[in-house]
C-alpha cells in the first residue's frame, strides 16, 4: 500500500482541523482577574484575537462568522500560500489562444496588411486585416512585419513570430 495518499490525508485533515479551529474560536472573550490589585475580585474582558489582521468582532452566527472570515487579509494569504502546495510551485500562466504564422505586408497602400493566425486548440487558420474580429471579444488592432498587436476586451495583446 503507498504511504503518499494517507499522508495527503493526514495533512489535509490537520488543515481542515486548522481552519476549523479559526473559524469557531476567531476571537474569544475571556474573562480574567486584574493582575494590578489582586486583592479585589474585580474581572476585566479582554479579546484574544488570532491575529493582528482576523476581524475584531463578535458575530451572533457561525455562518456569518464564517463568510465575513473568508473576507479577511488573514484568511486570503492562506489560501494564496497554502501549506500543502510542493515548494517552489507558481500558478500556471495562461496559455496564448492564438499563434502568429505569418504576416503580409505590401509595398504599395492599396492593399491591406494581413496576418495569418491559427487557434491552438483547433488548428483553424484565419487571414484577417486590421479592424477583423476573431472571435467575439478580439480585435486585430496593428500588423507589423514580425508581430500582431491583437485587443481582447479593451487589452492590448503581442503576438510575434
Amino acid at each position: 500500500m503507498s504511504r503518499k495518499p494517507l499522508k495527503t490525508s493526514v495533512f489535509i485533515s490537520l488543515g481542515m482541523l486548522v481552519v476549523l479551529i479559526f473559524g469557531f474560536l476567531g476571537t474569544r472573550s475571556v474573562q480574567t482577574a486584574a493582575s494590578t490589585q489582586p486583592q479585589h475580585e474585580t474581572l476585566t474582558k479582554t479579546t484574544l484575537p488570532v491575529s493582528p489582521r482576523v476581524f475584531r468582532k463578535s458575530l451572533s452566527t457561525p455562518q456569518d462568522s464564517l463568510s465575513d472570515f473568508q473576507k479577511t487579509d488573514f484568511y486570503r494569504t492562506i489560501v494564496d500560500n497554502n501549506l500543502f502546495r510542493p515548494l517552489g510551485w507558481r500558478p500556471p500562466r495562461p496559455r496564448e489562444s492564438y499563434r502568429l504564422i505569418g504576416t503580409f505586408i505590401p509595398r504599395d497602400g492599396e492593399i491591406p496588411s494581413k496576418a495569418i493566425l491559427q487557434t491552438i486548440r483547433t488548428h483553424r487558420t484565419h487571414v484577417l486585416k486590421i479592424g477583423d474580429k476573431l472571435d467575439v471579444d478580439t480585435t486585430v488592432t496593428d500588423i507589423q512585419k514580425k508581430h500582431v498587436v491583437l485587443e481582447r476586451n479593451g487589452h492590448p495583446r503581442k503576438l510575434t513570430l
